[in-house]
């Protein structure tokens, strides 16, 4: 076996023993296989830069053929060299070998050649450690792009993401030593991390190098920026350090990682004299790239943090908004409430006075009713009894007590007192059954909506804050039903006319007068709220429908009632729109499609 820097290379003989001892010498160490399992199992274990194929028979060439399919077909390796080293008195087509069976060179054992026969063999390695070598640099120029890319997706530190992308770089490089530098100031830094082959050697790497002040060998491309690989200076004094590495330091290749112009760390890579000459121009060249794309990805990185942060603030931020929301709605809705609670105590209390009243009156009718009748209870019974002078009187009794109780008008009125009672708490379940229709359960589920019920409805809520004050002119032609949700429509009705009659009564607005307009006009459904009121100024009709906008004084309206007017309608899928003109009118215009 031969070994090769970084390397192991393997000679195997295959076929006839005394071919290779003959041609080859001693110039290496090799081992023999004459059984074609024996080698496919040592071959599965390592990848041999040289195989040796000896010839010398038909059963020779036989193994040696199998034993060629199996590595160039069955394994597809190309980069191992195979070499076929025939006997002189042996007949072989090298044509065929080296076209079809891919061998790298067909050799005779004749004892005279025995020198040419080494320096082609060990050509062949060579090439082998060669292509091995850039297949290995091929490798380490990926895993290190590759490493660079989970910048953008890994959400580890980026202490450990350098120290993965560090391997990767140190193994582009042929680093013995590794070791990172976090940049504390302009002038200092402190090593934070530190691999290499010999057992801690981070003391000894602070004394070499100056730490904590950055040497100036150092600090150059952090000024500049950029990634440079330099040969030792003679002002470096590594021999402490290459004694316990074993290999003397020849050149140090300095990364630097800057995140938005600012300098974070300094990777440091020691390269051995030894592998000085394998560092090209084109690794140089692809470490200038990864540094270029690293920059960027951090960067990303940096501001993907900053982004989350302020989403998180924001976020928060949104919470209390909402809850602050939610409160004002909560606000505005028991004033809503407490409103609607007036008006419908008003609407109440009046057939409920004279109904109460009719009940005082009914309690005097049945005192008399129950009067006359204990008197012609005795009146009958006397008769029964034949008391003949007590019926008498008791008949004059009875026709008395009917005309001074005016016996006639009770009993006529009773029916007029029954009926108007039965007027007013039919008023009373009419008021109750409207409630019931304006109260909804917070599905928003779409359901069949008649528009002009909803409209007369809402009306008949508000009729108390409207009655004798305000005229409603309400021209409700017939629309066609379609899905949307009554109670939220109702409360879209609640909040357009509530804001007319106050926009009207502040105002004082002589003739006040709200007008609800609905028609079917091109594929869709028209309803207007206008009223004769002051208008709205132009800069304030951009910001009606934003949230907590209102024109009112402080403490008489939050400024959410056309906000949330207008998120139902576009819940609902309709659109609502302002028309006004200051001194002569306001109106919305709400518009929903018809679906055909």
């Amino acid at each position: 076996m031969v070994e090769a820097k970084n390397i192991a290379v393997l000679v195997f003989s295959v076929g006839n023993l005394a071919l290779h001892e003959n041609a080859l010498g001693s110039w290496c160490d090799y081992q023999h296989y004459d059984s074609f399992r024996q080698f496919k199992k040592q071959f599965r274990h390592t990848k041999p830069a040289l195989i040796v194929a000896g010839i010398g028979s038909d059963k020779d060439e036989a193994l040696c053929k199998e034993a060629t399919l199996f590595v160039r077909n069955g394994l597809a390796n190309q980069d191992s060299r195979i070499v076929i080293l025939r006997d002189p008195n042996f007949g072989l087509d090298e044509i065929h070998w080296m076209e079809s069976l891919q061998v790298n060179a067909c050799l005779s054992a004749e004892p005279e050649k025995q020198t040419i026969n080494i320096t082609t063999l060990k050509r062949e390695i060579d090439t082998f450690q060669y292509i091995d070598n850039h297949r290995r640099q091929h490798d380490a120029e990926t895993e290190m792009l590759m490493c660079i890319t989970k910048f953008s997706r890994s959400n580890e530190s980026l202490t450990n993401l350098l120290q993965m992308f560090s391997n990767s770089l140190s193994a582009l490089c042929y680093a013995s030593c590794v070791f990172h530098i976090k940049i504390l100031n302009d002038s200092e830094g402190e090593i934070e991390f530190c691999e290499s082959n010999a057992f801690d050697i981070k003391r000894e790497l602070n004394i070499a190098l100056g730490l904590p002040k950055i040497s100036h060998y150092l600090k150059n491309a952090l000024d500049e920026k950029l990634p440079q690989i330099n040969l030792l200076s003679e002002d470096i004094d590594l021999a402490t350090i290459e004694n316990k590495l074993l290999e003397k330091v020849g050149s140090y290749l300095t990364f630097p990682i800057i995140v938005y112009n600012k300098p974070l760390y300094l990777l440091v890579y020691f390269i051995p004299e030894s592998e000085m000459d394998k560092v090209s121009m084109k690794q140089i060249n692809v470490i200038s790239k990864a540094s270029e794309q690293l920059t960027v990805l951090l960067e990303r990185r940096q501001a993907e943090s900053s982004l989350k942060k302020q989403y998180t603030r924001l976020k928060s931020t949104l919470v209390e908004l909402k809850t602050t929301k939610q409160a004002l709605q909560h606000q505005e809705k028991m004033a809503s409430i407490g409103q609607m609670a007036a008006g419908i105590a008003h609407e109440i209390n009046n057939p409920l006075s004279y109904v109460m009243s009719n009940f005082s009156s009914m309690d005097d009718y049945l005192d008399s009713i129950l009067q006359l009748q204990e008197l012609q209870a005795e009146f009958l019974s006397s008769i029964e009894q034949g008391q003949d002078n007590k019926v008498a009187q008791l008949k004059n009794n009875i026709s008395k007590f009917s005309e001074e109780e005016n016996i006639a008008f009770v009993l006529e009125d009773i029916r007029a007192v029954i009926s108007d009672s039965h007027s007013g708490l039919k008023r009373v379940r009419d008021i109750i059954t409207d409630l019931k229709s304006f109260t909804y359960s917070q599905s928003t589920e779409l359901e069949v909506c008649d528009l002009v019920k909803v409209v007369e409805d809402t009306l008949k809520v508000l009729s108390y804050d409207l009655e004798g004050t305000i005229e409603i002119d309400s021209t409700l032609n017939e629309l066609p039903k379609f899905m949307a949700h009554n109670g939220l429509m109702q409360q879209v009705f609640i909040n357009l006319i509530k804001n007319a009659a106050q926009a009207l009564s502040e105002a004082g607005t002589v003739n006040a007068k709200i007008s609800i307009f609905t028609e079917t006009k091109e594929q869709s459904i028209r309803i207007v709220v206008r009223d004769n009121g002051p208008g709205i100024p132009i800069d304030a009709q951009q910001k009606v429908f934003e949230p907590f906008f209102t024109t009112k004084t402080v403490g008489e309206g939050t400024g959410l009632g056309l906000s949330v007017t207008f998120n139902i309608i576009k819940k609902l899928g309709g659109v609502i729109s302002l028309n006004s003109k200051e001194g002569e009118f306001t109106e919305f215009v709400i518009v929903f499609p018809i679906e055909t």
